[in-house]
């Protein structure tokens, strides 16, 4: 306050000539730095004179500007938890992902599970793992087929006529109602598929089976009943099946009788000759209509039998 060299132009306060003196001007020798300033942040310069205007860590959360990415929230900084998808770097860690956490390449809003690389819209949709793996629910994962039904109880998901419900339709080579213990073939449990079994229906009535002469059915699936002829001859029942033959003509005598069978064409030309043999084979001949002669070696009296062979 006093002048000390009797100069009046020489300054003894204020000497920035800002208009504050040294008692209010924290930097007297600075005029931009005085109460009437606007404190600029991050510059170390208490420009406003003003303790308490904050130069830095301007939302008092403990990290300065060089290491807060967000200074003016305190919910921001290098201690924080990244939150995934909100947009903001919470951590301020660029690594620390916010989005796209799988790194497949597809952001959250279209990747319907961003933990898993493999699943996204690029993928293909894998049936029955219960993963929307391409991320579209209209992509199927089970019941391909659309018939209601589940892989695990449709034993074929890719047809809608195929599953638990379907009636069996037989002998279509198709598991129709996925029943392994509804037949589709052999119906009858003969051990013979329908492609030679004649009556699938019949376990009695198959190629193992043993024909029954004169019932009108064909038990052996031979394509003919079994006829059997009965003749008497000298108080002696002939008995001659089958009829039509395909191999083997059988003779049965009930009684005592000697006797000559002899095969005969319709021309008369004779073709076979046998004396008391009760099995006449006729396997080479061709097919077509024979006369069969039984004639008693004793009497001389003969029964004649008209004889078809078959295939």
């Amino acid at each position: 306050g006093i002048d000390d060299d009797c100069n009046a132009e020489t300054l003894d306060d204020d000497l920035d000539q800002d208009g504050f003196l040294n008692d209010v001007d924290c930097d007297d020798n600075d005029s931009n730095i005085n109460p009437d300033q606007t404190e600029e942040p991050y510059n170390g310069i208490d420009d406003d004179c003003n303790a308490e205007t904050l130069d830095d860590d301007l939302d008092q959360d403990g990290f300065l500007n060089d290491v807060d990415c967000d200074d003016n929230n305190p919910n921001i900084n290098i201690e924080q938890t990244e939150e995934p998808y909100n947009g903001i770097d919470d951590d301020c860690d660029a690594e620390t992902l916010d989005d796209d956490l799988d790194q497949d390449g597809f952001l959250n809003d279209v990747d319907c599970d961003d933990n898993d690389s493999n699943i996204n819209p690029d993928q293909t949709e894998e049936p029955y793992n219960g993963i929307d793996d391409d991320c579209n629910a209209e992509t199927l994962d089970d019941d391909l087929d659309q018939d209601g039904f589940l892989n695990d109880v449709d034993c074929d998901d890719n047809n809608p006529n195929i599953n638990i419900e379907q009636t069996e339709e037989p002998y279509n080579g198709i598991d129709d109602d996925c029943d392994a213990e509804t037949l589709d073939d052999d119906l009858d449990q003969d051990g013979f598929l329908n492609d030679v079994d004649c009556d699938d229906n019949d376990s009695n009535i198959n190629p193992d089976a043993e024909e029954i002469p004169n019932n009108g059915i064909d038990e052996d699936c031979d394509g003919m009943d079994l006829v059997s002829s009965t003749h008497e001859l000298a108080n002696v029942t002939i008995n001659i099946y089958p009829n039509p033959v395909v191999d083997i003509i059988n003779i049965d005598i009930s009684g005592d009788l000697k006797y000559t069978a002899k095969l005969y064409d319709l021309r008369g030309k004779l073709i076979i000759s046998t004396t008391n043999q009760t099995k006449i084979s006729i396997q080479q001949l061709p097919q077509g209509t024979y006369l069969l002669e039984i004639k008693s070696l004793v009497s001389g009296k003969q029964v004649v039998e008209r004889i078809v062979k078959g295939y």
